[in-house]
């Protein structure tokens, strides 16, 4: 394997990892997280943590997985779905910009959590839609279309990393937000919402260049 090569692999696997780190955005969803486990105890709290995270681990992998199948049967393109995840990734990241973030889990969802089962609300609503809502979906979507199966095993390979970091981050919730506050917590969360416009802008930019170059090859000479 070449240095070139190399460079190119660990650029695209820090790209991937950064732009899913970005929409998952593990620190905002800890805050609403501690803020719903306040009176849980820490045994409980790791398990509730640990499904969540299997429960968008999972997700993630599924729509990695069987995206393919999903365009087919819906009778999607490759092509559509460029589109429609760059405007996903999008609107999530103006959310982010802007400081709402009520979109992914709603107070009554919230609210609802907290009288249920640690075993219940763990995989909804903080498992899906907090972590892996539809721009998180998006995104690995968006990755996984029309890429090489090195590429595709390096999108795979970040779902499982930033799951594992995102269940280090929630059980580490109340110590996190402590030192954040919430100043922190909301410039680091402008922060992720400006790296992800430049993955749905990026999305948008390479679905217009696919389009391109289908109209170029239809066209009459």
């Amino acid at each position: 394997m070449s240095l070139d090569t190399v460079f190119s692999t660990i650029s695209y696997l820090v790209g991937v990892l950064a732009s899913l780190f970005s929409v998952l955005n593990p620190i905002s969803a800890s805050v609403i997280f501690a803020s719903s486990t306040a009176n849980v105890d820490s045994v409980a709290m790791k398990k509730m943590a640990r499904r969540a995270c299997i429960t968008a681990g999972l997700a993630m992998i599924i729509f990695a997985v069987l995206g393919q199948f999903i365009f087919s049967f819906f009778g999607f393109t490759a092509l559509a779905m460029r589109f429609v995840g760059g405007m996903l990734v999008l609107s999530r990241s103006f959310s982010m910009l802007s400081g709402d973030t009520q979109d992914r889990i709603t107070p009554q969802e919230q609210d609802a959590a907290r009288h249920r089962l640690p075993e219940d609300y763990a995989v909804i609503p903080f498992g899906i839609p907090l972590l892996a809502g539809p721009g998180t979906l998006s995104t690995v979507m968006g990755f996984v279309t029309q890429v090489s199966l090195r590429d595709y095993a390096l999108v795979l390979f970040a779902i499982l990393g930033n799951i594992t970091l995102t269940y280090f981050v929630l059980i580490n919730a109340t110590v996190i937000y402590k030192k954040l506050g919430t100043l922190g917590e909301k410039i680091l969360t402008k922060l992720m919402g400006l790296i992800l416009a430049g993955v749905g802008m990026q999305f948008l930019i390479n679905g217009i260049l696919s389009l391109a170059s289908q109209i170029r090859t239809i066209a009459p000479h």
